[in-house]
């Protein structure tokens, strides 16, 4: 009976990592499933030795406030590996603790497939000739990506973006506002725009307050404008609402609950933070400005690691800035009200993006990322 150990460390890996195991299941339903993940994978029949709660995080400083407690959790997947001798292991994303538990595994004879690799096309890129030592297949998200990883020496198969399987809706934009119970209005009159500032406690923290400060000088110029939040999961009502009493002349925004493609599709202009959010938009095909800010220890680590002048995935795919963004001193709200009501002022600057948007969707591959993963751990 086969034995695949699965490591995760987010929501994201966790949701990505459950249709992988999905997969194995169907492949070989008495295949055996264990390691670190969520409840997304706990669904998909996972048996969990560690649950990610509270391994998410953001930036250099707010890991090394949890260092300790990673430090332990990955001494006991190592512990496991030894004493399970898995067939494979599995690793999703969370690159600074999963790089370790492969070299690890590698060394001890297990094999390694490591699925949503890191970006070390974008920065660090030392980082793939290691993983080229250390893993036997590296199951990429980006065409580019896997062209990076093989020059480097990897075995890297292009297994398509596990967003484009379920990253869509159906729904026209008037669906998707009749859907909400928005006002079907003119975009030029009464815009939809929508927030989105992150998964995480500390980007809600540095990023929400700069959005609702250009909400209160953008509803000036559009009064009718509705405004809508769909919250990311682990983000709760309360904490959202704390923010907005916080800031004067905040106004009413409408919070959504498990709908966030349907709030996407109904959004005229979204406001995102850098992040997994900014592809999904890309797949829905909805304008954006992309926002990002962090602890300024955070930043000056990543400014001496990286060059990189851009920071959201549409941009670092197609190589080129389609898509604006406002990064950390950047990042005001007169700086964001000024671009924004650019973009809600000139609808073919709109048209334009949503473009190029839908030629980086176009790199994205076609659905399948999760059956061709696991048939990569097969092999």
């Amino acid at each position: 009976m086969p034995k695949i150990m699965i490591v995760v460390g987010e929501p994201s890996g966790d949701l990505h990592a459950s249709h992988v195991a999905r997969q194995l299941k169907a492949l070989c339903p008495d295949i055996t499933l264990f390691g670190m993940g969520g409840d997304e994978m706990a669904a998909a029949s996972v048996t969990l030795d560690l649950h990610i709660r509270d391994s998410a995080v953001m930036g250099f400083a707010d890991v090394l406030t949890v260092l300790r407690m990673f430090l332990r959790k990955q001494a006991y997947l190592k512990r496991r590996i030894r004493e399970e001798r898995p067939d494979v292991l599995l690793l999703v994303d969370f690159a600074e603790f999963n790089m370790p538990l492969a070299r690890f595994a590698k060394r001890h004879g297990v094999s390694v497939v490591y699925y949503i690799p890191p970006k070390a096309w974008a920065w660090r890129a030392g980082r793939a000739k290691k993983l080229a030592k250390w893993t036997d297949g590296i199951a990429a998200i980006f065409p580019f990506e896997a062209e990076f990883y093989r020059s480097a020496g990897a075995n890297a198969e292009f297994v398509g973006h596990p967003l484009v399987d379920f990253a869509h809706t159906p729904l026209t934009v008037c669906e998707a506002r009749k859907h909400l119970n928005l006002c079907e209005t003119d975009d030029q009159e009464a815009p939809v725009i929508g927030l989105m500032p992150g998964s995480r406690r500390s980007e809600i923290r540095h990023i929400l307050p700069v959005m609702l400060k250009a909400a209160a000088n953008i509803v000036k110029v559009y009064p009718k404008a509705q405004w809508i939040l769909p919250l990311a999961p682990g983000i709760s009502r309360e904490s959202i609402a704390e923010h907005c009493n916080e800031n004067r002349g905040t106004p009413p925004i409408q919070l959504v609950e498990n709908q966030t493609y349907t709030a996407m599709r109904a959004a005229t202009l979204l406001l995102v933070t850098s992040g997994t959010a900014t592809l999904e938009a890309t797949c829905i095909g909805t304008p954006m400005i992309i926002l990002f800010r962090t602890a300024p220890i955070n930043w000056h680590i990543v400014k001496m690691l990286t060059p990189l002048n851009r920071s959201g995935l549409p941009n670092l795919i197609a190589g080129r800035d389609i898509v604006p963004e406002l990064l950390q001193r950047e990042l005001t709200p007169t700086a964001l009200t000024a671009l924004a009501l650019d973009f809600l002022k000139h609808p073919q600057k709109r048209e334009t993006q949503r473009e190029a948007l839908q030629a980086v969707y176009a790199q994205l591959g076609t659905a399948g990322a999760a059956e061709r993963t696991a048939a990569l751990v097969f092999s």
